[in-house]
């Protein structure tokens, strides 16, 4: 038996995104320890970041698919803001957009694990990884965090509610895998191991029937 995504019905028939640029947090690592006197959703773009901004913004000026029938969203997190805003300022359409800031396409949270360094984890929450590893993270929601089916849960309602047939979205390297799944209807992974894009990579979604066509259209590459 095949079980399917429930369908987007009358959602965009063009979904563009590009994952934000390189954050600090990228640069440290996956042990970011949000902790460390500065929060997960306040990560800046570093210096590289913005190289890849630029590049992702000439790729976009070429094909000129960015006008004023586009609908543009980011996530409330600072380093897709901060993205946001850059590609706008190169693309000289700050003024043309009213760009929405949705929590839908946050980053996914996985509370304790996401924000604790690894020998807290282990010494006092090992509980908590033995049922995370038997459920699996698609149904297993840690401590202050979020399960797969949550983002999933968030960025199906996002899709229903937008009201253009074009979208624009800049978002987070995970929850844009999510989204890849939704749209092209892929097989669920119980442990969430999708596909996600680099730093300010662009992906492209076109609407066939039920779900999507995805294609990969742009990755900027920068020397460390």
């Amino acid at each position: 038996m095949k079980l399917n995504t429930p369908i987007i019905k009358d959602g965009p028939y063009e979904v563009y995104t590009m994952r934000h640029a390189e954050s600090i947090g990228n640069a440290k690592g996956l042990d970011d320890e949000s902790l460390a006197r500065l929060a997960n959703h306040s990560f800046v773009v570093t210096e590289k970041g913005f190289k890849q901004l630029s590049l992702s913004a000439e790729y976009m000026k070429s094909m000129d698919f960015l006008d004023g029938r586009f609908g543009v969203y980011t996530s409330g997190f600072s380093r897709a803001q901060e993205s946001m805003g850059a590609i706008l300022n190169i693309l000289g359409k700050d003024n043309v957009f009213n760009v929405i800031s949705d929590s839908r396409l946050d980053e996914w949270w996985r509370g304790i694990f996401h924000s604790l360094p690894k020998e807290i984890v282990e010494k006092n929450y090992s509980l908590e990884r033995m049922v995370q590893e038997r459920e699996g993270l698609h149904h297993y929601r840690a401590p202050q965090g979020q399960a797969g089916k949550d983002v999933e849960v968030n960025l199906v309602s996002f899709l229903r509610d937008v009201p253009e047939k074009q979208i624009f979205i800049v978002g987070h390297g995970r929850n844009l895998g999510f989204l890849r799944r939704i749209l092209t209807n892929a097989p669920l992974d119980l442990n969430c191991k999708y596909p996600i894009p680099e730093n300010g990579e662009i992906w492209k979604f076109s609407k066939d029937g039920s779900y999507y066509n995805f294609e990969s259209l742009f990755v900027p590459k920068v020397d460390s």
